[in-house]
């Protein structure tokens, strides 16, 4: 169990949350300014905003045609009026609840000032910033416990403050509370706190659809980690008390698993609720949809039907240049699954059973703290998650969908700090890494930069 925060821990804590302040002011500046330079792309937005009548609603007018853009219109619409289209229910529910809720509350007060729909924009634009200061607390914190390297914990949480996805981490996109939920669950796991982690990850359930998979955390502690303890340990406990044992931490790892999914499954069931009964009154002249009859989910269907989503069928030529902009990404995650794999092939293969590597008393593999055993789990995510967004998704969005997984950004560090990151017993320094190091800087400020301006003004990717 990781041990309490120190003082030096606290501080870090103040300094990672003060960075990510100040870089979602920078990037809601530069997207401001670009917006006001630069033609939008598509002048949508100003269709779905009220007109201005007094300067307050002005200013915050400007700041909506910043952070009001692709997505953002589908969560802004929901929280205003609930979801009354079929493909709106591709978007989950819990950013626009909070939204409302703290417009009606905190926010209320300002409805003489600007008019409803601008507060829900407001209250959409402070939900998204506070949550990306939290989560980044939150990955540190988790860094700290999981690397067991406080300085490469602190590095990953710089760059995240730096990620690529920069702009959708400060508009009205889930990513930021998304990757908020993600991460204090981790860190509840890595403290033993299940019940909690899963409750957690139930709300993050409703809030993105890949929030189920992060239950799996729960299954490798309770269930693969006794066996790897089983298998390395010289003194075994008598059979059939251990199979026992195992049998009733399966049990537990199910029930945890269930209500981490019980906000997606809700959210299902209200969308056939909502949907179905619309469709049985039109099944007469018209083909039910399969999620009324059948096993299909409403996400799954709206995905696939508005969308296009659905394996191998984004490989069309139109989409070379959408590939070409997922490559660097797509690269980074090839190049950290692969550094972690080779450090120790036999562990990898078995599930972390056997190991031909030595560790230090910190846990983890001499020589870096990103090769310890306990990101093996976390390596099996990144993978997973690697080859659903490059066979599945619409590929371009990939920064923005690994926004939310800690190893990209253990591994990021792992390469601009290079052995420095690393725990006790770590050699020098490698001169070679300078040009990798410099690669992941720059790929991440300028990407990111990129993005804002591209985003403020209407422009793809999305």
């Amino acid at each position: 169990m990781p041990a309490p925060p120190t003082g030096s821990t606290r501080g870090r804590c103040w300094d990672v949350a003060r960075y990510a302040g100040m870089s979602r002011l920078a990037a809601l500046l530069l997207g401001y300014v670009s917006n006001a330079i630069v033609s939008d792309y598509d002048s949508s937005a100003s269709l779905s905003l009220p007109a201005q009548s007094s300067a307050a609603q002005g200013i915050v007018r400007r700041l909506a045609h910043v952070v009001v853009r692709w997505d953002a219109f589908y969560f802004k619409h929901i929280a205003e009026a609930g979801y009354v289209y079929e493909q709106e229910h591709a978007f989950f529910p819990l950013l626009p609840l909070v939204m409302r809720a703290f417009a009606r509350t905190a926010l209320a007060p300002l409805d003489g000032w600007i008019g409803p729909q601008l507060v829900l924009v407001l209250a959409g634009v402070l939900v998204s910033n506070v949550c990306f200061v939290l989560a980044s607390v939150a990955l540190y914190k988790l860094g700290c416990g999981t690397l067991r390297s406080e300085r490469l914990a602190y590095a990953a949480a710089l760059l995240f403050v730096l990620a690529p996805s920069n702009m959708f981490m400060s508009a009205v996109y889930t990513e930021s509370l998304f990757a908020y939920l993600v991460f204090s669950a981790l860190l509840l796991v890595t403290r033993r706190r299940y019940a909690w982690a899963a409750v957690v990850l139930c709300a993050s359930t409703l809030c993105r659809a890949n929030g189920v998979v992060y239950a799996g955390f729960f299954w490798w502690d309770l269930v693969v980690q006794p066996c790897i303890l089983r298998q390395r340990s010289s003194q075994k406990p008598a059979a059939l008390r251990w199979f026992v044992g195992l049998a009733v931490q399966a049990a537990r790892a199910t029930a945890l698993t269930a209500v981490a999914a019980l906000g997606f499954v809700a959210f299902q069931a209200l969308g056939r609720q909502m949907l179905c009964g619309h469709q049985q009154a039109v099944a007469q002249n018209h083909d039910m949809r399969p999620y009324c009859s059948g096993a299909a989910t409403v996400y799954g269907f709206v995905q696939a039907h508005y969308w296009d989503v659905g394996f191998m069928r984004y490989y069309t030529p139109n989409q070379i240049p959408n590939f070409a902009l997922a490559v660097p990404m797509v690269v980074l995650a090839l190049c950290g699954i692969w550094a972690y794999v080779v450090s120790d092939p036999v562990r990898a293969a078995t599930l972390g059973m056997r190991s031909h590597k030595a560790e230090g008393a910190n846990g983890a593999l001499l020589g870096s703290a990103y090769l310890g055993d306990s990101l093996l789990p976390h390596m099996y995510l990144w993978a997973l998650l690697l080859f659903v967004a490059v066979t599945t998704m619409h590929v371009q969005v990939i920064t923005r969908f690994f926004s939310s997984v800690p190893a990209v950004f253990w591994y990021a560090a792992h390469v601009v700090c290079g052995s420095a990151g690393a725990g006790a017993g770590a050699g020098g320094g490698d001169s070679g890494r300078s040009w990798r190091r410099r690669a992941v800087v720059w790929y991440f400020v300028g990407y990111g930069m990129a993005g804002v301006v591209l985003f403020s003004n209407f422009f793809p990717p999305a």
